[in-house]
């Protein structure tokens, strides 16, 4: 890398060195009034905030430390309030988020879509990661988190393998001492019908003993013809608390869900392009009803340590052990093919049979105290990974039976090319050293963070004739940020980070992928009021990114090239009495540093704005609006899709123990395409009106 490189690592580490470990927290925003020495001066006593969350503290830092104090773009988004803006899964959450273009692939049951500052993040749960690979996981439930949060940019210095989007960051609802019990209930377009329940209290009088239990069942179709999205799952967590020193969580997910791929890849004629018989409908479904599925399962155990050793210093330990499998059975409109004038078109059969088994760790020491007139948050930890995702009963080849695409007829799944086969299977085995220090000299905030990190990714050929692949890698990553506090609560920051990420296999001809590598220059603007009523954040970036993999030139191999993203993002949240004001926007600049092309399916223009009034003790209604900037499709961007604005619209009402809520998205039912792969290539459709009424009871 470069000097600047190396010179900020130095000063990171210096930064870091004279730190001894202390008081941490367990990431829940109940804890945060214990911190108040490092809070924002801005910050008030009172409950938590759902819409305005620039002084809460986040698990993804690994720091008790606000937002508003930490001298790096972050966003935390309140599920709750998410719920009462129409999300119905993390994707639908993060479309009021600055920097996230999310449902980048559009409408789809198989995850959650979205890229930050132009780049994929890594998704976590809890600060340990979560995906390994594709389609082999369920997708996390909104039900069972309390937050979602975004830390932008490179962040390896802290998770050691991460992409250069960030970290998003998923945390599950917890036990909590006062008793709180409700059961919510949904019905909605699509004949969605969904039961939940979320139970939570103390199991003994004196708090010893605390327990949550959370579950779901949801039976409901989609905008796609044929295409469901069931589920169930089950989530008992209890908490262990004998003293105010020790907090000791268990907790178990069981997670099914029943669905099918609602990616139907759409020929661009007939989407993006004219074609003699109009436009495809977005309810069009190319596989075999009955056959077509798309199931997951996930069983996790997660045990959560939080233990003061002395008065300054704690022990936090989170440790989860994951099994997942999914199985694909699924048809889709041939990948190039261009169908003929009457709408026929050949079909694609597909089948793959996938599991992931994770085994991870993160335990660190964290301590709070003072060195002459600076006061010292500091983290020294080690995270472990072990990760194993497997592939069978694989088939992807061309069908004997199309289909129609404006009069799909049924009943020809072409058995005969389903002759499974085995596939390479995927390890990952990795161990990280993380220090860091969050600084405070009166208004001055210094936060350094130094990692080392050992990971070696293995291609397990199925073909004992073939050797296996091995990837090994070493990287030292950093992070340095400097804040300075005004009285006012104002607060400019600048900030530089490093990503580390070891790509796994072969590029198609006989070589071992590099490791991709980036770094990103922040430069930004916080504010918050000292009545809590009002936060701004300005946040500039310059993100480059050197062996990005992308498509190579052979069938079947991939190249490595560079990428550069820069540009600026600003949200704005005010609150006036009873009403609630929001308004974010990005404008960006992301292209290939090679062909100077820009990148796919990615919006460089985004934006979303909310209101929602409070008229009195029993009603309320919120309106939104979202605007998503043209994307282009393919390395030399033959194609574009142009912009969309959106809107939304919430009316709740409350009496007594109930909540009657309902929400629509995509108010005005606009159908449109949301990315295409290229020219005379496939495309997808973006999410249609969505209404959902729910009723919520508590007692």
């Amino acid at each position: 890398m470069s000097i600047f490189r190396k010179k900020t690592l130095s000063l990171a580490l210096m930064l870091a060195m004279p730190a001894t470990p202390l008081l941490a927290e367990d990431g829940r925003v109940e804890e945060q009034a214990t911190l108040s020495e490092v809070s924002v001066k801005a910050q008030k006593d009172r409950k938590k905030d759902r819409f305005i969350t620039q002084d809460r503290t986040t698990s993804v830092g690994k720091s008790p430390v606000s937002v508003q104090d930490s001298p790096q773009s972050i966003t935390v988004v309140d599920v709750e309030q998410a719920r009462e803006m129409g999300a119905l899964n993390i994707q639908d959450a993060l479309t009021y988020a600055a920097g996230a273009y999310s449902g980048r692939y559009g409408f789809d049951t198989r995850g959650d879509w979205v890229s930050v500052r132009g780049f994929t993040p890594s998704i976590f749960l809890d600060g340990i990661r979560t995906l390994y690979g594709s389609y082999n996981n369920t997708r996390m439930d909104i039900y069972t988190l309390e937050s979602i949060e975004v830390l932008k940019g490179p962040s390896s210095s802290l998770f050691g393998q991460s992409d250069l989007g960030g970290i998003v960051n998923a945390v599950t609802k917890r036990p909590k001492k006062e008793a709180a019990r409700e059961v919510n209930m949904q019905y909605g377009m699509y004949d969605r019908k969904q039961l939940a329940v979320d139970f939570t209290g103390p199991v003994t009088e004196d708090g010893e003993w605390l327990y949550r239990f959370v579950a779901l069942k949801r039976d409901s179709g989609t905008q796609v013809d044929h295409v469901n999205d069931d589920a169930v799952l089950f989530m008992p967590s209890i908490t262990w608390q004998p003293s105010d020193k020790t907090s000791i969580t268990l907790q178990y997910l069981h997670h099914e869900v029943d669905t099918v791929v609602s990616s139907q890849f759409l020929p661009s004629k007939g989407t993006i392009q004219s074609a003699p018989l109009g436009r495809i409908s977005s309810s069009t479904f190319v596989g075999e009803p009955g056959w077509d599925r798309y199931d997951m399962k996930r069983d996790e155990l997660s045990l959560f340590v939080d233990q003061a050793l002395t008065s300054q210093i704690k022990l936090i330990a989170n440790i989860r052990k994951t099994n997942s499998s999914s199985e694909t059975r699924e048809h889709w409109a041939s990948v190039g093919a261009i169908p003929d004038n009457a709408g026929n078109i050949t079909r694609t059969i597909h089948t793959a049979d996938r599991s992931t088994h994770v085994f991870a760790t993160d335990t660190r020491l964290q301590g709070d105290f003072k060195l002459g007139e600076t006061k010292h948050l500091v983290s020294l930890g080690m995270d472990y990974q072990d990760a194993l995702w497997t592939e069978s009963n694989y088939a992807s080849t061309t069908s004997a039976f199309g289909i129609n695409l404006y009069n799909p007829v049924y009943g020809n799944v072409d058995y005969s090319k389903l002759v499974g086969a085995e596939r390479d299977n995927n390890k990952i085995v990795q161990t990280g050293f993380y220090l860091s220090d969050h600084i405070e000299w009166g208004p001055w905030v210094a936060s350094g963070a130094i990692r080392r990190d050992h990971a070696t990714n293995t291609l397990l050929r199925f073909n004992q004739a073939l050797a296996d692949v091995d990837s090994r890698n070493s990287a030292t990553t950093g992070r340095l940020g400097l804040m300075y506090r005004f009285d006012n609560g104002i607060s400019p920051y600048i900030n530089y980070s490093e990503a580390f990420v070891p790509n796994l296999g072969t590029d198609g001809a006989g070589g071992v992928l590099k490791a991709t590598e980036g770094e990103q220059r922040e430069a930004g603007i916080k504010y918050l009021s000292h009545s809590g009523d009002t936060s701004v954040n300005f946040a500039w970036f310059d993100i480059e990114q050197i062996n990005r993999v992308v498509q190579g030139s052979t069938p079947g191999g991939v190249a490595q090239t560079g990428a550069i993203t820069q540009g600026w993002e600003v949200d704005a949240r005010q609150r006036f009495g009873k009403l609630d004001l929001l308004a974010n926007y990005t404008h960006m600049s992301a292209i290939n540093d090679v062909t100077k092309f820009r990148l796919s399916s990615i919006a460089e223009k985004i934006g979303s704005a909310w209101a929602q009034y409070r008229f009195n003790d029993h009603w309320r209604a919120g309106v939104g609006t979202r605007y998503i900037g043209d994307v282009v499709g393919g390395t030399a961007n033959l194609l574009e899709v142009p912009s969309v604005t959106l809107f939304d619209a919430m009316v709740g009402f409350t009496y007594g123990p109930w909540d009657i809520r309902a929400t629509v998205r995509n108010i005005a039912d606009k159908e449109y395409v949301s990315w295409c792969r290229g020219l005379n290539q496939d495309c997808g459709y973006g999410e249609r009106k969505n209404a959902v009424l729910s009723a919520n009871y508590k007692f």
